[in-house]
């Protein structure tokens, strides 16, 4: 549907109108809210007014129907009648295989370092004092070898699986610093999965390696992937 707001002139409002278009807006992705009135004909046209007044007018305006909504409870009775006109947005599986891979790159910078002990509490000298990181033999502060890992979880939690995984354990190596100005890329293979009854789980392999193609972390991953959103190939290509 293509639904046409259009707000009264706000001089009284009881209640918090921008929040209540908010939430509609969140709630029905799958139909169009516009604000500016053209010539078509809209197929609801909803004048939001702040107070029982209900000044906002509609005239001028082509819809197949005029939908005046002046309270919180006026809202909430429009988005379940809403409801039971819409249909669902039916979410596409995404269609995994033994063997994909997907990979990110990062470079690292002294911020990055400040910012994670910052978050983390974690100020350990070897990450941020140069003196003390250079007098026990890395020369200058390594980047928090969490930091580091948490580039395979970024590429599971966006790539793959992605979107709707659920990491259930990892363990990690970490097998050469990493310093502020290094370019890391993690790469991501799903090597083996097995099908439940609602989900797959998914065992991956994670590395990360640096510029000159030094492997500074890797590790296995176990996730947990739904069967709503998630289907996999279990069998390796090539192999019966």
């Amino acid at each position: 549907m293509k639904i046409l707001i259009k707000y009264c002139g706000g001089c009284n409002s009881r209640y918090d109108r921008t929040r209540e278009v908010k939430k509609l807006l969140e709630q029905f992705p799958q139909h169009t809210f516009v604000y500016a009135a053209g010539p078509e004909i809209y197929d609801i046209c909803l004048l939001v007014c702040g107070c029982m007044t209900s000044c906002a007018s509609a005239e001028g305006i082509a819809a197949k129907r005029i939908c005046k909504l002046c309270t919180p409870r006026e809202f909430t009775d429009f988005a379940a009648e809403l409801q039971a006109h819409t249909t669902p947005i039916v979410r596409k599986k995404k269609r995994l295989s033994i063997g994909d891979h997907a990979s990110l790159t990062k470079t690292f910078t002294a911020a990055d370092i400040a910012a994670f002990a910052a978050l983390t509490g974690d100020y350990g000298k070897l990450h941020t004092d140069p003196a003390f990181a250079s007098q026990y033999g890395f020369g200058r502060p390594v980047v928090h070898g969490v930091l580091t890992g948490s580039l395979i979880s970024s590429v599971m939690g966006m790539q793959l699986p992605g979107d709707g995984t659920i990491l259930m354990d990892e363990q990690l190596r970490f097998t050469a610093p990493v310093y502020a100005g290094d370019t890391i890329t993690a790469t991501v293979t799903l090597q083996h999965a097995a099908e439940k009854k609602r989900w797959f789980t998914g065992e991956l392999r994670g590395t990360c390696r640096n510029q000159d193609g030094i492997l500074v972390a890797d590790g296995i991953c176990h996730q947990l992937m739904p069967k709503t959103l998630f289907e996999i190939e279990t069998r390796i290509p090539g192999k019966d």
